[in-house]
């Protein structure tokens, strides 16, 4: 019991002794800084892109600039009902963590935007084209295959619309503070003039906090 009280009372000193130190990390956004989740530094929280993914695409399909470019599109077809095919691709991990899933990402601005139904999108083009159309195709010189059931060549659609843009992380240290910013950016370009008719910037980040007391 002697030998207990002891270890334990020097465990004590040694703690309060050379002063305590801890840090605590957790997720925050720059307008609210207040609202905190606890993560890890120097890492991207996937829920977090999936719903700036969503945020942006809501934010494109209510822009009045894309608004204004929708009813240009329907009256250069002579068709109020027309929907432009955008391809979404490009998009850059320009942060520091590599477990980044920037395909999922690309997965959830496709269901939003297609959910909106005002464009179509495309898998034939951008990043992440599909090899399927062009293998497809290929199967006019295999008998295996009932040729009319074979997808000729000059029906694929090129898309009118593409969305490119980034993940991008800035650190800032000071003091005890270690601050990651993480910003969403989007473009969406007219790819028949290349201009930019709609753009989005939506930031999230770390904090890492260290502290230390003693006397």
């Amino acid at each position: 019991m002697r030998n207990t009280m002891i270890l334990s009372g020097l465990a004590t000193v040694a703690l309060f002794g050379s002063g305590c130190t801890s840090t605590s990390t957790s997720t925050f956004d720059p307008s609210n800084p207040t609202v905190n989740t606890t993560r890890a530094i120097g890492t991207v929280s996937q829920a977090e892109c999936f719903m700036a993914a969503r945020a942006a695409a809501e934010n494109a399909m209510s822009s009045p600039v894309f608004d204004r470019f929708l009813q240009n599109y329907r009256s250069e077809k002579n068709d109020p009902g027309a929907v432009p095919l955008m391809q979404v691709g490009y998009l850059k991990n320009n942060t520091n963590d590599p477990d980044l899933q920037i395909n999922l990402v690309t997965d959830e601005l496709c269901n939003a935007l297609l959910n909106s139904g005002k464009v179509e999108v495309t898998l034939a083009t951008g990043r992440d084209a599909s090899q399927t159309f062009a293998e497809a195709r290929k199967l006019q010189s295999d008998d295996n295959f009932k040729q009319k059931t074979v997808m000729k060549k000059d029906t694929l659609e090129a898309p009118r619309l593409s969305m490119e843009g980034a993940i991008i992380s800035n650190v800032v240290k000071a003091d005890k503070e270690t601050v990651q910013v993480y910003s969403f950016n989007l473009k969406i370009a007219d790819i028949q003039s290349g201009k930019v008719i709609w753009s989005y910037i939506k930031t999230f980040g770390t904090k890492k906090v260290k502290s230390s007391f003693g006397w």
